[in-house]
């Protein structure tokens, strides 16, 4: 469990960059007109490394191609980072895309055919057989 002052760090860091990405502190071509969203960032203890956790909010975009933009803009959002945030020393930023929402989604939708009995198909070929039984045999 992270302490406090951690999850303070973390907290400053994600809208610091979720700010900088919004109000268009980085202009890379790769960037330009997604949309995405910081769900999260966790920071390791020695404040040196920030794992940025995004998830791609434009179904249409290149993921990779997105990634690679944010991670060629990291250095530029560190200096950006410096000027918004107050911490002594900014970590490197490593950016990744959040899996937690597919991952839920994904559960949510298993429990939901295990909790739905399936149907079962309504035959009427069935009685259609059984009557057209009795009718051959006479």
């Amino acid at each position: 469990m992270a302490s406090n002052r951690m999850q303070r760090v973390e907290e400053t860091l994600r809208r610091g960059i979720a700010d900088a990405l919004l109000f268009g502190a980085i202009s890379d071509p790769r960037l330009q007109g997604v949309n995405f969203s910081v769900t999260g960032v966790k920071v390791d203890t020695e404040l040196t490394l920030a794992r940025v956790f995004v998830d791609l909010l434009s179904p249409d975009r290149d993921r990779a191609t997105v990634l690679a933009g944010l991670r060629s803009a990291a250095g530029a959002l560190r200096r950006e980072l410096q000027g918004r945030v107050q911490l002594r020393r900014i970590p490197e930023l490593r950016f990744e895309f959040d899996e937690s929402i597919q991952r839920g989604l994904r559960i949510e939708t298993i429990l939901s055919e295990i909790a739905t009995p399936p149907v079962a198909p309504k035959s009427d070929e069935g009685k259609d057989e059984d009557e057209g039984g009795e009718g051959d045999g006479d």
